[in-house]
């Protein structure tokens, strides 16, 4: 197990092949039945039978059959688990069975989960058609972050595990999430993917927005709508020379993936097909593959005239003339626009078909649309094709992309035909160099706590409340109805980027330079609150327009990109309180990698009604903590780059470790605690008895705390040194604590100060992460630190 931590530090990566695959989708529930219904030409589009539509512009779309997901569950586990989960469980439990690792799964390995989602556990509210009179029992099961746990839990997972809500770019995200998790050597094995139910609610939000067709949909052809669809997807990764040494099924060699944002619009797509177009030269360039290479395309394609000529726009200009010449396909028009699940349903029925020779259709297709002419549309009947590399698209409301690109040709255990892309050749020590925070009535820039540690909130404000308004800060950044979180997370990131420095910069090309990684549990719970009441008293053929594209959690990120011209690498994720530490290490592998020299990484909550309902099914009533909103971000770059430049560096980001383990407190959790602290602690290079103290994050609840520094002093027996509970002082914010808790532990390094601080944060599920803040040195002096 060293082996694999010591890797997590240097620029050594492994390469990364998919073993497994599950499936569960309008067209079947193997892929064998998937393949056997595309081979025939067939869509899983129909008349919808779950919900009415008399009163809507569609009443079509894609549903399962569910004989699967009912058959794999008990009548306790159907109570237990919201849809969106079970039907992730089943295709997970599909692709750990596929790959043959299920009786490898107790033997030492190290095991995670990346789980792609748009709209988490909607249906447990749906079913209770209200968002003020809420059972705790059903509410529970809503949280975006609760699924992936769901997934976690019941096949007993113990590695990194993490909720990504880039909309309908969720799974492609995933995906590319669970990739680095391994290579990076955070785990041994990654289940990832994503997994969406048809819901009343959000098929409403799309009636109203007049973007749902009629007639199943054809991406890329006259007629102009997408259709709705539902499933979900799984695969399978782990590192190639181990799935070879083994003899496993190697279904593809994931050699790399881009992200991005258009930083242009909520639901609209920069027109340009700039966001695209970045995140498809960023998957070839660090997959080290030409543009040449690329001999298929499974496009986005949603069927919408705005997104297909965008989407064809942006590709144009990554392969100028020769894309004419590449076939190209929206799988779609089979399973329909299955939002967070859409990338890893689509991904891997092209995986699969491919294997058999064949590439996807794009159904229903007769003539071009504008700005989707001189194409090589592979059209209504599959055609025959084994490329080598094939390249994946998938982008979503808040302007999220996602590119993959997956080798499907002979796999050579020697040798790398796609180099990772390291700038420097050196190991690069990733530092904080710029703090922003909204916090109480203020903002903060160069710390979270300003002189003090707690900070006055005028009398009328509730204990952890946020009195920040963004149209007063800058009123240039402000928009009418803008929700609270997105103002608070817009004011702590621009003073993030103020404070390193970043804040002036030429316009969006430099702004495609800086990465950006959002964690939030819930998003914008007043805005979700206000779509769903409006359906459940107005009925759903009266959705609020407005407030429907603020239901995806990843639009506070994709308004906060939009304002601050953040059009790089970009991701949103939950974990139900680590999502700071979880970030960070994201951001971190990511700069090590090359993607970019520069990231910044936010995180932020806001109370709500519905915040506090979901708070009493959590137990979170229960806590010893207040509640606490607002939103601190983190600006991240290469120590010795920032050091020439001459930038101060506030700390040291020296070491990362994660693992889940269900109920906080429980002895499985306590283990995942200890794990998570040593792998930190190993990745740093430090002796245990090189850490200065211990701050800790966590909700709270009876028992917890206690059970918890248990643990910590018992791993440092012996040791005399603080352990500080951080929400004793600030509150309790689920993802904004986590991230309060790096911009804490920063300022306790100062110079003079402490050398080395352990930062915990444990999830409200038991989702541990930690990391190891050190002081800031030139890479010179850092033996005499160590």
């Amino acid at each position: 197990m060293t082996s694999r931590r010591v890797a997590a530090t240097g620029t050594a990566s492994r390469r990364v092949a998919v073993t497994g695959m599950g499936i569960l989708c309008a067209l079947g529930e193997t892929f064998p039945d998937v393949l056997a219904g595309m081979r025939e030409g067939r869509t899983g589009i129909g008349p919808v039978r779950r919900f009415p539509t008399t009163r809507l512009h569609s009443g079509i779309g894609a549903e399962l059959r569910m004989e699967a997901a009912k058959a794999y569950f008990t009548r306790e586990q159907r109570e237990k688990y919201d849809l969106c989960a079970r039907y992730a469980i089943v295709a997970a439990d599909q692709a750990l069975r596929d790959s043959g690792l299920k009786e490898h799964s107790a033997k030492g390995l190290v095991m995670g989960a990346a789980l792609g989602t748009c709209n988490g556990g909607i249906l447990s509210l749906e079913e209770q058609w209200t968002v003020t009179e809420l059972d705790e029992r059903r509410t529970a099961r809503y949280p975006f972050y609760q699924q992936g746990d769901d997934v976690a839990n019941h096949l007993g997972l113990n590695g990194p595990v993490t909720t990504i809500h880039t909309a309908c770019a969720a799974s492609g995200n995933a995906i590319g999430f669970a990739y680095d998790m391994i290579r990076w050597g955070y785990a041994d094995a990654m289940l990832a993917g994503g997994s969406d139910p048809l819901s009343h609610a959000v098929y409403a939000g799309f009636n109203v927005l007049r973007a749902l067709s009629p007639v199943p949909a054809s991406p890329f052809a006259s007629r102009l709508g997408l259709s709705l669809g539902e499933g979900a997807a799984f695969v399978m990764m782990e590192p190639l020379d181990r799935a070879l040494r083994r003899g496993a099924t190697i279904y593809a060699e994931i050699c790399g993936y881009g992200l991005s944002n258009d930083a242009y619009h909520e639901t609209a797509p920069d027109p340009e097909g700039r966001g695209i177009q970045t995140a498809v030269r960023m998957a070839l360039r660090q997959s080290g593959t030409r543009a040449s290479q690329i001999d298929y395309v499974n496009a986005h394609g949603t069927g919408t005239q705005a997104n297909d000529q965008a989407e064809i726009k942006g590709l144009r200009s990554v392969f100028g003339d020769r894309l004419q010449n590449i076939p190209l396909s929206s799988s779609k028009a089979y399973f329909g626009h299955t939002l967070g699940a859409a990338a890893a349903i689509e991904w891997t029925t092209s995986l699969y078909a491919i294997r058999h020779g064949l590439l996807p259709a794009t159904l229903h297709y007769d003539e071009p649309r504008a700005g989707c002419e001189g194409l090589r549309i592979i059209a209504n009947r599959m055609t025959e094709g084994r490329p080598a590399y094939f390249l994946n698209n998938n982008s979503a409301f808040g302007g999220h992309n996602a590119s993959i690109v997956a080798r499907t040709g002979p796999t050579e255990p020697d040798g790398d035909p796609h180099p990772e892309t390291i700038g420097t050749g050196r190991e690069r020590r990733i530092g904080i160099v710029g703090i922003g925070a909204v916090l109480g009535g203020e903002v903060r820039q160069g710390s979270v706590s300003g002189e003090d540690v707690s900070v006055p909130l005028p009398m009328e404000e509730k204990p952890g409340a946020c009195a920040f308004s963004l149209k007063s800060f800058d009123p240039g950044l402000y928009e009418r109805r803008m929700n609270r979180l997105s103002q608070f997370s817009i004011g702590a990131v621009k003073s993030a980027l103020a404070d390193a420095g970043w804040e002036e910069r030429s316009g969006m090309a430099e702004g495609r330079d800086i990465g950006f990684i959002y964690g939030t549990a819930r998003g914008s719970t007043d805005s979700i609150g206000k779509f769903l009441h409006s359906v459940f008293e107005n009925g759903p053929e009266l959705a609020s327009s407005i407030y429907f594209p603020h239901t995806v959690v990843n639009s506070v990120a994709g308004k906060t990109a939009e304002k601050l011209a953040l059009g790089g690498f970009s991701s949103s994720l939950s974990s139900g309180g680590a999502e700071g530490i979880i970030a960070a290490a994201y951001a971190c592998g990511s700069i090590r990698s090359g993607v970019h020299d520069r990231f910044v990484i936010a995180a932020g909550e806001e109370r709500s009604g519905l915040t506090e309902r979901i708070d009493r099914a959590k137990r979170l009533t229960d806590s010893a903590h207040p509640p606490l909103e607002g939103s601190v971000g983190l600006a991240l770059a290469d120590i010795d780059d920032a050091l020439r430049a001459g930038r101060p560096v506030l700390a040291e980001l020296s070491g990362f470790g994660m693992a889940y383990g269900g109920e906080p407190g429980s002895p499985r959790a306590i283990d995942a605690l200890t794990r998570a602290v040593e792998d930190a602690i190993a990745q740093a290079g430090a002796a245990p008895e090189r850490i200065d103290a211990v701050l800790l994050d966590s909700p709270g609840r009876p028992g917890e705390s206690a059970a918890l520094f248990k643990a910590i002093r018992e791993r440092f027996a012996g040791r005399d040194m603080p352990l500080i509970s951080v929400n004793e002082q600030y509150g309790y914010g689920e993802s904004l604590s986590s991230m309060l808790l790096l911009g804490i532990a920063a300022e306790r390094v100062k110079p003079g100060a402490m050398k080395r601080v352990l930062a915990v944060s444990v999830s409200v599920n038991g989702n541990t992460a930690a990391a190891v803040v050190s002081e800031a040195a030139p890479t010179s002096l850092k033996e005499e630190i160590v």
